[in-house]
């Protein structure tokens, strides 16, 4: 299978051009004219320095010669999926020395391996549509869920973008500087797996699913869709404020769940298994969930120290891990399930449509049918 990586090689300079036409004109964006599959995100900033100057150096003379300034070298450039491999596109913005973004908006024919090369750096993944499979075809992430990559070795890893389903993926590429440097945190007190980028290599990158918290995916859709609501000459910052709000809440989330698992171990082992039970038994029964006495009875546990535990130890409360599952799965259902509003409402355990609307919007800020006709 031909793959490509997930950080872009920029062709040579005489290869880059304004796009313009059927596809549309981005005053932010310079056209790659031939397929990208390359560089590690580390040489990003000199290859896209390059090929800024060179889109720069092509201009009509008669044109007057915009002044070199922060903003314009943080222009983007477009990668299009070639005809044959799918449709679509991704777009890779070089936000600071220490951060980039790609933004990715493709249906690709049949599953596509996505190349992550080694180094020393994190990703933040948002998979708002579609599907990401390991090597081996099972499934790694299905929107809308959320990832953290942390690599500190030779080797990357990488994932598959599955075939044939609409793709929309937000992702921050971030140097270890970013922490040490722009949030001032030591990579040694860096909660984990971010701390590992601080120790020796490790044989291959390692990726964590991370709560997709109400704030980091609204960050993530306004991302995507910035391209229409946002001035061109102001979308590089923009897109730098919210990456940087997801960067800090990652950091928070880590570092509050660390705190929860240190209290966590804590607890007796026994204590610790029947949370995990219980959490296991809700994950499979959440669209009728036994009340908290009940699940306290089936899992051995006085339920005042089942709650107490459960806070404890996974950081979220018995009812909110059970929105928390509805919410993901009605969100997965409204992309790629054919079914209704009232059916998908009805499947993760709402008797009213209307109760169901209103707890999607308060935990992604949108109703259910704009989600779904997006």
């Amino acid at each position: 299978m031909v793959g490509c990586r997930e950080t872009p090689h920029f062709v040579g300079p005489g290869s880059a051009h304004a796009r313009t036409g059927q596809r549309g004109s981005f005053a932010d964006l310079i056209v790659a004219d031939r397929p990208i599959a390359g560089l590690s995100w580390l040489d990003y900033g000199t290859a896209i320095e390059a090929l800024i100057s060179s889109a720069e150096l092509s201009r009509d003379e008669t044109q007057a010669a915009p002044l070199r300034t922060p903003a314009n070298r943080r222009a983007g450039v477009r990668e299009y999926v070639a005809p044959q491999d799918g449709d679509g596109w991704w777009d890779y913005f070089r936000l600071s020395d220490h951060l980039s973004l790609s933004i990715t908006e493709a249906v690709y024919r049949k599953d596509r391996w996505i190349s992550v090369e080694g180094g020393s750096f994190f990703k933040i993944r948002v998979l708002l549509a579609g599907r990401l499979l390991s090597r081996d075809g099972s499934t790694l992430l299905a929107s809308p869920q959320a990832q953290l990559h942390v690599c500190a070795g030779a080797r990357g890893g990488g994932y598959k973008i599955a075939g044939q389903v609409p793709t929309t993926l937000v992702v921050l590429h971030c140097g270890p500087e970013l922490l040490s440097e722009r949030l001032g945190l030591p990579l040694g007190e860096a909660p984990d797996p971010l701390r590992a980028l601080a120790g020796p290599a490790l044989a291959a990158g390692v990726s964590n699913r991370v709560s997709l918290t109400p704030e980091l995916f609204r960050a993530a859709q306004w991302i995507h869709a910035s391209r229409y609501s946002v001035l061109s000459t102001v979308r590089a910052a923009y897109l730098e404020a919210l990456s940087m709000e997801m960067v800090c809440q990652i950091v928070t989330d880590l570092s509050a769940g660390g705190s929860a698992q240190s209290c966590g171990r804590s607890l007796l082992s026994r204590d610790r298994r029947r949370v995990h039970e219980a959490r296991d038994y809700l994950s499979q029964h959440y669209p009728s969930p036994p009340t908290i006495p009940q699940l306290a009875r089936m899992v051995g546990m006085n339920q005042t120290k089942l709650k107490a535990a459960f806070k404890q130890l996974l950081n979220v409360t018995i009812y909110e891990y059970v929105l928390q599952r509805r919410m993901e799965v009605a969100a997965q259902m409204l992309v790629e399930a054919q079914l209704s509003v009232a059916e998908i409402a009805y499947r993760v355990g709402y008797d009213y449509p209307a109760n169901f609307s209103c707890a999607f919007k308060r935990y992604y800020g949108r109703l259910p049918r704009d989600w779904k006709h997006e």
